[in-house]
Formats: structure tokens, sequence, C-alpha cells
């Protein structure tokens, strides 16, 4: 990630943070007290964000999937009381871009280049982190770049469950007005597909049973397979190539040129925001 690395927590891990600061966390001291929080359901500092798109259903403290108004601002009102409870490192959950407007998880970012305004703009951000680092505490974002919005559907299944099958589906745009900007679909299909290797909850790789069916794909930055629900019964194999929950839209990480742009973006974040970490799915932390 050029200037940066990633890696999994280990007993002994160096950081290196960007502009040469670089820090090594033994195994004496790497474990740090962390805080989990989500920015909307934490303090609101500055109540003039709570409606910054200026939609109807946007802003309810009396509702549970509206936003409640906790902002950036109000993660600096608390860091003394936070610093006093012990706490070395915040890990703020969900996407700091933009999502929409009533999405407080803040889970469905729609644009890697466009901050939040509900949680503040980059002046906001880079304060609270830089006063975070002042108390010698670390910030750790997800990193959940390969699920986006819901701004794609399935063709023939524009309001109802779409089946999961390996030939994949034909999609659209739910409404042609409202595009990703730097990410694109395609229905063009490809008879021969690259894949990966995918791996069952055992440890051991996917058998042939399924593989033999992974041939063509469509000329797609994303995974157009159909729905899977998020958690449950199904193997991790097909949840990884799914719509996440049918309605978080799944890029295609493994083709080199998505890939390529995904780290472009957590590039992007680190220099913008001087963050320190992302936390990631496929291990506990990843720091730079």
């Amino acid at each position: 990630m050029g200037e940066s690395y990633v890696s999994c927590l280990a007993s002994k891990l160096e950081i290196s943070f960007l502009f040469g600061k670089t820090h090594l966390l033994n195994s004496e001291n790497y474990l740090l007290t962390a805080l989990e929080l989500f920015l909307d359901k934490f303090v609101n500092g500055d109540p003039t964000n709570d409606n910054a798109n200026g939609t109807v259903f946007e802003h309810d403290i009396l509702q549970t999937q509206l936003r409640h108004g906790g902002d950036v601002q109000g993660v600096i009102d608390s860091l003394d009381y936070i610093y006093g409870m012990g706490i070395r490192a915040l890990y703020i959950s969900g996407s700091p871009f933009i999502n929409q407007p009533w999405a407080a998880d803040s889970y469905s970012p729609l644009d890697f280049t466009l901050l939040d305004l509900h949680f503040g703009n980059i002046d906001a951000w880079r304060n609270m982190i830089t006063e975070i680092h002042n108390r010698g505490m670390y910030v750790i974002l997800d990193n959940t770049m390969a699920t986006m919005g819901d701004l794609i559907a399935f063709q023939g299944y524009l309001n109802t469950s779409t089946p999961f099958q390996l030939s994949e589906h034909q999609v659209q745009w739910r409404n042609p007005q409202r595009q990703y900007l730097d990410f694109h679909f395609g229905n063009d299909y490809n008879q021969t597909c690259n894949y990966p290797r995918f791996w069952l909850d055992n440890g051991y790789l996917v058998g042939t049973d399924v593989t033999f069916e992974m041939k063509g794909c469509y000329n797609s930055e994303f995974d157009q397979y159909g729905d899977t629900e998020a958690f449950g019964v199904y193997p991790d194999w097909r949840r990884q190539l799914s719509k996440f929950a049918s309605s978080q839209d799944r890029l295609r990480e493994w083709i080199p040129s998505v890939r390529q742009k995904i780290s472009h973006f957590s590039c992007m974040t680190i220099k913008m925001l001087d963050i320190d970490g992302f936390r990631k799915f496929f291990c506990e932390l990843s720091i730079f």
C-alpha cells in the first residue's frame, strides 16, 4: 500500500506511521485497552450537522433505524473522560464516508472520496485525530471497502430476494440518476474467469463440486451472484460472493483492478486523516 503496510496483530509488531513516525509495540505493551463505538450513537457534539442532507427521514433520537446525531466533535468533548477510564485506542465502527441519509451504522458507503458530513468535515476529523494522538492514544477505522451501498438491482428481482447462482445475474441501477462514480457493473459474460481460492470453515479448500461451476463471470467490478443472508447456515465462500445481507453491493475485490482501487482509497484515507490502523474481517487488526 505504498508508504504504509498492513499486517495482522502479533506478539511483536512494528507500527509504521506515515510521515516517518515509527513505533515498536513489543510483547510487553502491544495489548491496548480499546473502546469500540458507533459515532452516530455516541455523543452529539455539533447539532448543526444532524440533518446534513436535509431529508425527512434522517435524524430522530427516538428511532433505532435513523440517526441519533453523534459526531467527531462529541468524541473530542469526551476524550478526557475516555482517557481517564484507561482507554488507549478508539475503534470507530462503520465507514467515515458518505452513506444514505438515514444509514446510521455507516456500513453502506456510496463514495470513498467524500466524508459523511453528519459526523463532521475533514477539519473536524483531523482535529479529533490530532487530539487523540496528543493524548498518546490510537485511532482505528473499519475497512469495509469491499461492500458499498444498495444502488444495484438484479434484473427480474427488483423487489424480491435474488437466488444465488454461480452463473451470476444481469443487473441494473435502481435509479439511473444514482450511480457509483468509481466502480461499474457489466452485463457482458466472459466464458472463463480467474477465480481465487475459497476455503471452508474447517480449513480445507472448497471442493470440486463447487469449483467445477466457477467458470465464467460477467465483466463487472461487482459480484452479481445474488443474495445470501449475512449470517446463518451458508458457507463463507458463498457469503463472500453474495450481496451482503441483500442490501450492500459487493465489489469483486479478487479482480486486480478492483483491488488496486480499494488499496488506493485506503491509502487516501490514511494520508487524509492520519489514522493508525484498519480493522479487517480476516484478522483481528491491521496496523500501519
